[in-house]
């Protein structure tokens, strides 16, 4: 072994084995010559990594030499011959580096092997016999053998917290270590995007040593989780400390965070092994592989840059491959130890998968178990490896290695090597990684949900590791989310519920086909499926009429679905950057579908009604909290809270009200009547005076709106529920009178608050002009039927989605909204903003008031008389307050860039009488009628050149851009009835409104016999269809997806309550 790594010295000190042809008379005498060098703080880690590099050698000659002998005079004569073994190879490396250059030969590198070397020799007396027993522990195999694995890695680990050991030793140096950009109370300056991407690596590294800790102490008693996160956090601020003793180190206090949470994976992987039943997992864990595969090999493309491109032309990679060096560790040489080392170790962790992978494959075999055949992952690894390097030949900015190919094909070998060392023997028997149990009657039989659960999981993850916000805290948010839904796996009604209106970033993110909410309701159906089994007697999902009448809905929606999205629209930067793109029908038909998805959960959960009815109220309660308080921001924010003379109208916290809809009153409308609904089923004074509240304030956001179809579905609801919930007061002696003064407080309140926002100069002059209104609205049914027949489309619909182009093309009215594109030529990707009805292209910057900005942008129109129009401007999603505008002609021939820069002074901005301050935005529209404008390469930078705007180039298409407009005909139907009529035509109409039909013709039925679920499902529907008189309502996907949720819901608590299980099935 001493003689193995001996080799390895030479070969690493020797690279790149460069001949200079010196004779050896004169290589001894530049040998007699060399000298001390002065080093700096970048030379430290040279100097140091050559003392490292000979302590194992110092340490296994003296272990050879040595052997288990005691002895002092063996010792000391092993001491000194390895010591000079060792100082002899030293100078024979340093000597024969004089015939390789462009190594360089001193006295520092000597002196540093000779104490690498005594240090070596001396710990092998120390610490030499335990190393050696814990190797030979980890290579036997058994019972100690994965405590023994993870000791050696929390060596390594300590090992390599200080590496490459360049400690500080000046002043200066010091100076230069606590600059912003290598030190940070929360993250170091300029860390750019990757910020939350760095601390997945420090988390996962810890994850072992967690483990390790669980080991050590669960043998007498169980680690708490909390305490687990304590000690990962004080052992991350005590490594980021430490980590400031060393020039090229990164202190942050983030990192402790993340070591914190490691830690605690760690603890919980240990307690979830122990209570595991790894014989439950055998039987689908080829199938889980082979959906993890693709997910794999993405993420390996990806952190390989191959997404990133640009992709050259064939010969140029083959030229590159012709100059390419094949010398195993070549390329290492030429740039920094801790370089160097990180690379290996990146390699090594990208591909230490493949071999988990291969041995999980061979486990699933109970009677075959996995044999160590270490050639299989070798070589499926370097395969992959190799495809992977050659890749990067035609990638302009990635550098191929085929060192690559051999760390790949060694880190697979060692991943199959200690799993089968650690769990090989009892892979079989479940011995030794649980105590055995029976299956069968702990977890029940498994099922194919599990199957979906792992594909929608790694979707959802996927999804939260691509966003736009940062993959970093969006991903460690979804993963928390997951585990909490794990932990609390009947919780995940409440969380779906209450999250709805606020998850969605799309004017920060600008991915209008794909909200954070979406991401949530993957992971919640990939949990939820998860730890979906099958019970003994679980309750009918729906009665035969709701499943038939559901089924027909589902196919004219597949129906629609296939003809908004034919012809498939080219995959570009546009495809999903566009409500007017026929992959607009995914979008809409999202809402549908994600309810769908919800029926094994909802069906589960429904096994016992009165507990998912409670958690039905709770989460539209919470939902509907979070929306008030969102409300009443606004409120003061931009308007003032009892200003109801003005023409500000709330958008809430749902931004596709961008192009109009009636989306927030709708969602407030229908969660009030859940209010009553909570305060029923509390039975508590209390609990009546916060439903008042809640009420009245729920009361408040809708008269704020100013939508008199909002209101009226307010006032008929609130109607609905004063009549039906004293009706089943009336009906229980107990509760009579307090349950008739709470909903008489609670309708009281309501018409209190109300009032005076109805009474105000906005309300009344909005009723005035209802008449006018109605005109402009049957108008524009008339333009929405006529395509419809222009287009032979009654029967199945023009398609899902299909409405905004097919007014952009087919409507009667002389105006058409202004439209954007994002165009590609020579590799270089901008903005096209056509003209047309305002349409503002935009973005929120973080503005200081009173202060200089400087906007830079470059220009070329297609005429002119081309020109852009640029506001800065205090806004909320609709309405502009406090603006600096700016117009600027493009001011070159046509066809040609410009480069124009505008200096912008933010007066007036965020004026002290305000409790909190308004958001800015940066808008772009083209407002010269027959022109286009091409934007690119934008930046709003502040006095001391920092960047406000982000994607200012338009390479990642529509990421952090959002739009408005003024124009709302022309993106919305503005008719429930209609809208499903124009997408879905009479197939679909008349099996969207049987299945409404049949569900409130159900639940009157039971609200009449004093069901208040049934009572509370009435009212919110009202709401729904008569604020569907007035809008599309089900185009947007968080508004769709709650309405067929808790149709869905509704009929499920139908079917359940005519039968009740008698086995209960866990979820």
């Amino acid at each position: 072994m001493a003689l193995g790594y001996a080799f390895f010295i030479v070969y690493g000190s020797l690279l790149p084995f460069d001949w200079n042809g010196l004779a050896l008379a004169g290589a001894w005498e530049n040998f007699q010559h060399i000298r001390f060098l002065k080093l700096g703080v970048g030379d430290r880690a040279d100097w140091v990594a050559n003392l490292l590099l000979y302590i194992p050698l110092g340490f296994l000659l003296c272990g050879g030499l040595v052997g288990k002998s005691r002895r002092p005079l063996v010792v000391l004569i092993g001491l000194v011959l390895s010591w000079l073994s060792s100082a002899g190879l030293a100078l024979g490396v340093e000597f024969l580096q004089e015939f390789f250059p462009p190594r360089t030969v001193s006295l520092n590198d000597i002196l540093a092997e000779f104490i690498g070397a005594a240090v070596g020799m001396l710990l092998w007396p120390v610490i030499g016999l335990r190393l050696a027993d814990g190797v030979r522990i980890i290579l036997r195999g058994g019972a100690n053998t994965t405590y023994a694995v993870l000791c050696a890695y929390a060596l390594v680990y300590g090992a390599m917290i200080l590496f490459p050991y360049d400690f500080l030793l000046s002043y200066d140096e010091w100076q230069a270590r606590l600059a912003p950009d290598k030190m940070g109370w929360l993250f170091v300056a300029h860390c750019g995007g990757s910020c939350f991407l760095r601390l997945i690596p420090e988390a996962l590294t810890i994850i072992p040593l967690g483990m390790l800790g669980a080991l050590a102490c669960g043998k007498t008693r169980r680690v708490s989780l909390l305490w687990a996160a304590a000690a990962g956090l004080l052992s991350g601020i005590l490594i980021e400390i430490l980590q400031l003793t060393i020039a090229t180190g990164i202190s942050q206090g983030a990192s402790a965070g993340a070591k914190a949470l490691g830690v605690l994976l760690g603890v919980w992987l240990i307690q979830l092994i122990g209570r595991f039943d790894w014989r439950w997992a055998r039987s689908y864990t080829k199938a889980m592989l082979a959906l993890g595969t693709v997910p794999y090999l993405l993420a390996l493309a990806w952190l390989n840059h191959w997404l990133d491109g640009p992709w050259t032309e064939p010969a140029k990679g083959w030229e590159r491959l012709a100059e390419m060096r094949f010398l195993p560790f070549y390329y290492h040489y030429f740039t920094t130890e801790t370089v160097a080392l990180l690379s290996l170790l990146f390699q090594a962790g990208i591909y230490f998968p493949v071999g988990v992978g291969l041995w999980f494959w061979r486990w699933t075999e109970a009677a075959n178990p996995p044999e160590r055949a270490l050639v299989w992952p070798a070589l499926a690894a370097g395969i992959l490896a190799s495809v992977v390097e050659t890749g990067k030949l035609f990638i302009a900015h990635t550098h191929a290695d085929p060192t690559n190919i051999w760390i790949a094909a060694v880190a697979a070998s060692a991943a199959y090597a200690l799993l089968d060392l650690m769990f090989g023997i009892a892979s079989h028997s479940a011995g030794r990684i649980q105590s055995a149990r029976d299956s069968s009657s702990v977890m029940g039989q498994p099922s194919g949900w599990a199957l979906l659960g792992g594909a929608a999981l790694l979707a959802g993850l996927g999804a939260a590791l691509s966003s736009p916000l940062g993959g970093g805290w969006v991903f460690l948010s979804s993963l928390a989310y997951a585990a909490l839904l794990w932990r609390y796996p009947g919780s995940w009604m409440v969380w779906v519920l209450a999250l709805l209106p606020l998850l969605d970033l799309t004017p920060w993110s600008g991915r209008l086909f794909w909200t954070e909410y979406d991401t949530l309701l993957l992971l919640t159906l990939g949990v939820g499926y998860l730890r979906l089994y099958r019970g003994a007697n679980a309750p009918p999902a729906l009665r035969w009429p709701a499943k038939l009448l559901l089924t027909l809905l589902a196919l004219s929606t597949a129906i629609s679905l296939g003809i908004g999205l034919l012809p498939l629209g080219i995959l570009d930067q546009n495809a999903f950057a566009s409500y007017t793109s026929p992959y607009n029908a995914l979008r809409v038909s999202k809402g549908l579908l994600l309810a769908l998805a919800f029926i094994p959960l909802l069906r589960a959960a429904w096994s016992e009604p009165a507990s998912a009815a409670r958690r039905l109220a709770l989460g539209m309660l919470l939902g509907l909290s979070g929306e008030i308080l969102y409300v009443l921001w606004e409120r003061v924010t931009f308007s003032g809270l009892f200003n109801f003379q003005t023409d500000y109208r709330i958008t809430g916290s749902f931004p596709a009200m961008h192009v109009g809809g009636a989306y927030i009153e709708c969602y407030l409308a229908v969660t009030l009547p859940f209010v009553v609904l909570w305060a029923w089923q509390q039975r508590r004074v209390w609990a009546a005076l916060l439903a008042a509240g809640l009420y009245g304030l729920g009361a408040y956001c809708v008269m704020v709106t100013f939508s008199r179809g909002g209101q009226a579905a307010f006032s008929l609801t609130t109607l609905v529920l004063l009549f039906g919930f004293v009706r089943l007061s009336l009906q229980d002696r107990v509760r009579r009178v307090s349950g008739v003064t709470a909903v008489v407080l609670i309708a009281s309140v309501a018409v209190a608050i109300a009032w005076p926002v109805f009474n105000g100069k906005y309300s009344q002059a909005r009723v005035a002009t209802t008449r006018q209104d109605i005109v402009t609205r049957t108008n524009h049914w008339a333009d929405a039927q006529n395509i419809i027949h222009s287009r032979n489309a009654a029967i199945f619909g023009v398609g899902l989605g299909s409405f905004p182009s097919a007014y952009f093309w087919g409507s009667r009215e002389s105006t058409r909204p202004a439209t954007y594109t994002f165009v590609t030529q020579n590799g270089n990707t901008f903005l096209r903003l056509a003209s047309g009805e305002t349409l503002y292209f935009e973005q929120p910057v973080a503005l200081v008031p009173e202060h200089r900005y400087t906007l830079s942008m470059d220009l070329r129109g297609n005429a002119d008389n081309a020109a852009v129009t640029i506001p800065v401007c205090e806004k909320a999603l609709l309405y502009s307050f406090t603006c600096v505008w700016t117009t600027r002609q493009v001011g070159a021939p046509a066809g040609q860039w410009r480069h124009h820069e505008i200096e912008i002074l933010t007066r007036d901005f965020g004026t002290s009488s305000r409790m909190f301050p308004r958001p800015a935005k940066l808008s772009l529209y083209n407002g010269q009628a027959g022109t286009l404008v091409e934007i690119d390469n934008i930046s709003l930078r502040d006095a001391a050149g920092n960047n406000l705007v982000r994607n200012g180039d338009f390479s990642d298409g529509m990421h952090h851009w959002f739009f408005s407009t003024d124009n709302h005909l022309a993106w919305h139907v503005k008719n429930l009835y209609l809208h499903v009529f124009f997408e879905q035509g009479w197939f679909g109409l008349i099996g969207f409104l049987a299945l409404i039909t049949y569900a409130l013709a159900r639940w009157l039925s039971r609200a009449w016999n004093h069901e208040p679920l049934s009572l509370v499902l009435c009212a919110s529907f009202l709401s729904f269809l008569v604020v569907g008189l007035v809008d599309s309502l089900i185009d947007e996907t968080r508004i769709g997806f709650l309405f067929y949720f808790l149709l869905l819901a509704g009929l499920m608590a139908d079917a359940a309550l005519l039968q009740r299980p008698k086995t209960p099935v866990n979820v």
